[in-house]
């Protein structure tokens, strides 16, 4: 849809009595129809959020750049082209924040670390490019740990982001601003960036709905840690996905930023994410796992687990706990970690290199840790037998999805963690935990076979705090995987506000 689009539709009375805190509490898709039937001006949308984030903001540290003065502009061009009867694009006038890793035009983007405190691109990413040219209008930039090489969110450039659940505890990372922000209503939509569960741990930790959709479905050219200018190392693996408050809000975000990108030439033309098609529960089949591989989630984790699966049979659909029989979860995870520290670490310059290995190196006995180290001395050869043993996992994966329309397994093995410095052990069940393999563990497997993967909220501890599922799917599914997630959403309750920041 471009600027020359008409709208039809001329509605002018209000979309709410009780002005700005009804205006954020809107999903995206709401706001998008409010705006285009002329029921509220992109001016009041954009006030409403930016009020609510200026607000709360010092709580978080979640947007760490602001675009307000253009932003408003835009917003104002907004209003006076629909009144025109001119029609961007389906986000026409909505106002959404950006992960800071993606390169935006005219405005700062450091990628959380300090070689790029003063980093001002000339080109927009093709993710950032696209929602602008559906109508969005940018007005913020939001946290993440330098480079988005962590599980929780905090750095020396950009300091640390907190949960809005409870702000003593991490958003989770590397896309924890944008978490933060979408669970507190800063902004209705936000996208982040995934190459080990960096859309999906802060979902869980912060109750929300993100997807990561499958390899190469989103371009990612103008996305950082491949550096400004330079060469592109990051062909697999990452991804760029959206963390929304409504499965509706991933859809239609999806469907904007996906597709072929010449400034990315692996991603395929597929075939358009499309619409909606409702899923009745009754006869959905539903395989199921709270523990893969030397993994297992903690008690309050598969409580959940077992409250939701029992709420779902009782609806009538099909559920089993199984996994994949053949499937050999730790090699899998070495998988991962071999690429994670082949294409991200060895091709860096030997003093980052260094730095880079270093970070692992102190962590001999977590699996992720020293698989990534290991990765760092890839060469051409062993990263090609990386990707052969990757093939297998893939296909053994993909055929035990064919029998099941998703499968349910652990986010990660714990409900939001607090603040705990990188490699430190983390408490499960009154035992330590390995760092990343509690953070990590249980999301990498996916990155590592390429999957599209849904994060919806199951419920929350007896501590309040919140707890998802990541529903995995057959790669290039991804539509029907969203299906399945609008339709399983409500039996854990929806997406619901933290208590402190309830509009």
């Amino acid at each position: 849809m471009g600027p020359s689009m008409k709208s039809s539709v001329t509605l002018e009375e209000p979309v709410v009595a009780n002005g700005a805190r009804a205006l954020v509490s809107l999903t995206t898709t709401e706001l998008a129809a409010a705006l285009r039937e002329r029921r509220v001006s992109a001016v009041e949308v954009l006030d409403a959020f930016l009020s609510r984030a200026r607000q709360h903001n010092p709580a978080l540290n979640a947007v760490v750049t602001w675009d307000e003065a253009r932003a408003r502009q835009r917003a104002r061009e907004a209003d006076a082209a629909l009144a025109r009867g001119e029609l961007w694009g389906p986000l026409h006038g909505v106002p959404f924040t950006v992960k800071d890793t993606f390169s935006t035009e005219g405005l700062r983007t450091t990628a959380g670390h300090p070689l790029l405190a003063e980093y001002v691109p000339t080109e927009d990413a093709t993710v950032v490019a696209r929602l602008k040219a559906a109508g969005g209008i940018l007005f913020g930039k939001t946290n993440l740990p330098p480079f988005a090489a962590d599980f929780q969110t905090r750095g020396p450039l950009l300091g640390q982001a907190n949960n809005p659940h409870a702000l003593e505890r991490t958003p989770g990372g590397s896309s924890g601003g944008a978490s933060a922000s979408v669970a507190a209503g800063f902004t209705p939509f936000e996208v982040g960036s995934d190459i080990g569960g960096s859309v999906r741990l802060p979902a869980h930790f912060c109750g929300i709905v993100s997807i990561k959709p499958t390899e190469t479905r989103v371009s990612s050219a103008g996305h950082i840690p491949d550096m400004p200018n330079g060469p592109r190392h990051v062909r697999n693996m990452a991804c760029s996905g959206p963390l929304a408050r409504s499965v509706a809000d991933l859809r239609l975000v999806l469907s904007l930023i996906e597709g072929a990108d010449l400034r990315n030439p692996e991603v395929p033309p597929v075939a358009p994410l499309g619409a909606a098609k409702p899923r009745a529960l009754k006869g959905l089949r539903l395989a199921w796992g709270d523990m893969l591989g030397p993994f297992r989630a903690d008690r309050e984790t598969r409580e959940l687990f077992q409250r939701f699966t029992a709420a779902a049979r009782a609806e009538g659909v099909v559920v089993e706990e199984t996994a994949p029989p053949s499937q050999d979860f730790a090699d899998l995870l070495e998988v991962w970690g071999l690429m994670e520290g082949g294409l991200v670490g060895a091709p860096m310059p030997a003093e980052a290199r260094e730095a880079f290995r270093g970070q692992f190196l102190p962590y001999p006995d977590d699996l992720l840790a020293k698989a990534i180290v290991k990765g760092t001395h890839l060469d051409l050869a062993g990263m090609g037998a990386t990707l052969s043993r990757r093939d297998g996992h893939i296909a053994t994966l993909e055929q035990f999805l064919s029998g099941w329309d998703a499968w349910m397994v652990p986010v990660s093995m714990t409900a939001a963690i607090v603040h705990t410095p990188f490699g430190q052990a983390v408490d499960v069940d009154g035992v330590p935990g390995r760092y990343l393999e509690v953070l990590g563990g249980f999301t990498s497997l996916f990155n590592a076979t390429g999957s599209p993967v849904v994060v919806i909220p199951l419920g929350r501890t007896s501590s309040g705090l919140p707890v998802g599922a990541q529903l995995v799917g057959r790669r290039w599914a991804d539509g029907a995987l969203l299906d399945v997630a609008e339709a399983l959403l409500p039996l854990g309750g929806g997406v619901r506000w933290p208590s402190a920041f309830t509009p």
